[in-house]
């Protein structure tokens, strides 16, 4: 039942009962007179009757994200999709549970895959499953500009920035939730790139941030990703980047690619936002 402020999601005629009753030590949550409650099962369904049964109903969402940490990255040189491991040159920044991010030919058209570490044997680092677009990777790549990194940092540096050079940085977000519907992620920013009120860097409007010319805007992964196969400007309003229509009952990612680049024309400046990241459950 619904009208325009507020909604009912289940309710009950009985006759008594206190929402919240306590005392100094004990609360209680009461409901007296209701008829029929309990638990009750067909082949095809089952009904979970009674008042405070819907106490149990609100949809329960975890979310969590990690950006890339610039320090940690290791070149690699083997990816395996099916093994679920990649083999890299050093294991010190890397940890059992670590969200890594691994990126072929590193720049505004790189490939990406995220995995969480499960464990480490020599130089090869195993994950629990890749996401992203791991089936796009090399199993063996050519070189010079694929790195692995630790996804566990909450801030981007892009460093100085170059006409001749796009930066990017991965961040991957991490969803389990109950929500029989599932749930959306969106993302949205406070206000534009910039260093004052009207020097900003340029959002991306064609769809493509290209080297040389003055963009900035975000690409997503994933098989839960929406809003995928452009670049996107961020806005103050909020745009869903990741989607699911059903109980995640394991964690569920994408890969959020943030991409950068200016031209000669491009006032010198240090540059700055923030970024949100929202989770709600689908209803």
């Amino acid at each position: 039942m619904t009208s325009t402020n507020y909604q009912i999601n289940w309710d009950s005629i009985n006759s008594g009962g206190d929402d919240i009753s306590t005392s100094t030590n004990y609360s209680l949550h009461d409901t007296v007179g209701e008829q029929a409650t309990g638990e009750s099962t067909s082949t095809n369904y089952s009904i979970s009757a009674g008042y405070r049964v819907g106490e149990g109903e609100e949809a329960q969402l975890s979310f969590n994200l990690g950006t890339q940490e610039d320090a940690t990255g290791s070149a690699y040189t083997v990816f395996n999709n099916a093994g679920l491991f990649v083999t890299v040159n050093s294991t010190s920044s890397f940890s059992v549970d670590d969200m890594i991010g691994v990126v072929e030919n590193m720049g505004l058209s790189q490939i990406i895959a995220v995995g969480k570490i499960t464990s480490i044997s020599g130089f090869d680092v195993y994950v629990d499953q890749w996401d992203g677009s791991p089936g796009s990777l090399s199993a063996s790549p050519a070189g010079g500009d694929d790195f692995v990194y630790r996804l566990n940092g909450n801030s981007i540096d892009f460093g100085t920035l170059s006409a001749s050079t796009g930066k990017t940085s991965l961040t991957a977000t991490r969803v389990t939730s109950d929500a029989q519907n599932g749930y959306t992620v969106y993302v949205s920013e406070n206000h534009d790139l910039w260093y004052s009120t009207t020097t900003a860097i340029l959002d991306v409007a064609d769809g493509t941030v290209t080297v040389g010319s003055e963009e900035y805007g975000w690409e997503v992964f994933g098989s839960g990703a929406t809003s995928t196969g452009s670049d996107y400007a961020f806005t103050t309003t909020t745009r869903a980047i990741q989607q699911s229509s059903a109980v995640a009952t394991t964690e569920e990612r994408v890969g959020f690619v943030y991409k950068i680049s200016i031209n000669n024309n491009t006032p010198a400046g240090n540059y700055s936002h923030l970024v949100y990241y929202t989770v709600t459950a689908n209803y």
